[in-house]
């Protein structure tokens, strides 16, 4: 029993084996048709757009807001505290 599982086996091995090999002249290369590359056509070339035509602002714009007016406290004045809260 033993033996002739080893054999069967073997032959198992073998046909996948054989069966894996390339048969190489069974193959016919000539039958294929070559393959069709296609060229893809350039996007057209769009002219540039016109220059946007320029736009003059009929009142004047204000300063910005976001500055502040310059401090007038001398330095020593400025280290010192506006209140007297104390941080611990």
């Amino acid at each position: 029993m033993r033996r002739s599982n080893i054999i069967l086996a073997a032959a198992a091995l073998a046909a996948l084996a054989l069966s894996a090999c390339d048969d190489r002249p069974s193959r016919s290369d000539d039958d294929r048709e070559p393959v069709k590359v296609e060229q893809e056509t350039p996007p057209p070339v769009e002219p540039p757009p016109a220059p946007a035509p320029e736009v003059r602002d009929p009142t004047p714009t204000p300063p910005p807001s976001d500055r502040l007016p310059p401090e007038e406290r001398s330095s020593e004045q400025s280290v010192q505290p506006e209140s007297e809260t104390l941080f611990y």
